[in-house]
């Protein structure tokens, strides 16, 4: 099992071993738990308070003896949940440290800093506003970032009713899925790097290299320009 995505939502690693072992064992003492995972018992003791905290593990105690129990693998949902209601609590008051708009540039890389940069992108949208971009010309590169990330994006734009405009190289016509879009046109000449446009910022990605990298530029002038060049080439562009 893959448990990255266990440490990703902030289950140490003794955590998520101590928490996988646990499902096997059912209802356990302590002792137990330490002879099959094979951490030091403090290691072990640490997890499980952890855990506990977390909502993942109860207890009970039969007489002297406390007994550990691992919730179901649905509760790791529900702590997401709660956790995300918590944050959204604090969200506004988090917002009053920021100045006002200011131009600047951020610097992301990974598949999760891409995922990043784009949520910052479609931030603070409303109804209508139109998400321009161009797409990936490199076909391997189109179905990497496709499956990695802009497959997982179309429900987004889709509830956030944005209005859509894609720029494609026609050697992707066959492979675009458009579903998401409301508009898409193609052009047989070399198109921008994969560049998203929308309210005064400009996220550009490349997916070369080992892993991919990208820049948001947040800059009205900026995003005014490239507003203008994608609406003349969109004008080129066949449907």
């Amino acid at each position: 099992m893959d448990t990255r995505v266990l440490e990703g939502i902030g289950l140490s690693k003794n955590e998520i071993a101590v928490f996988l072992k646990m499902l096997q064992l059912g209802e356990s003492k302590a002792g137990a738990i330490i002879a099959k995972v094979g951490l030091q018992s403090s290691a072990v003791y640490n997890a499980i308070n952890g855990l506990i905290d977390k909502g993942l593990v109860s207890y009970i105690k039969k007489g002297e003896i406390k007994y550990y129990k691992a919730a179901s693998p649905e509760a790791i949902a529900d702590y997401l949940d709660t956790k995300k209601e918590e944050y959204l609590n604090v969200l506004p008051e988090l917002k009053h440290f920021m100045p006002g708009e200011i131009e600047s540039v951020e610097f992301y890389k990974s598949v999760r800093g891409i995922k990043t940069l784009l949520s910052e992108l479609l931030k603070d949208t409303n109804k209508g506003d139109i998400y321009r971009f161009f797409s990936i010309e490199d076909i391997e590169e189109y179905k990497l970032a496709r499956d990695k990330v802009y497959d997982l994006l179309k429900p987004i734009t889709k509830g956030k009713k944005l209005k859509t405009k894609g720029l494609f190289a026609e050697k992707t016509r066959s492979l675009a899925g458009v579903s998401a879009i409301n508009y898409a046109r193609y052009l047989n000449f070399p198109l921008p790097p994969n560049t998203q446009i929308l309210n005064n910022k400009v996220a550009i990605i490349t997916w070369k290299g080992e892993e991919p990298t990208g820049i948001l530029i947040r800059s009205k002038d900026i995003y005014e320009t490239y507003v203008r060049f994608f609406e003349h080439l969109w004008k080129k562009a066949k449907k």
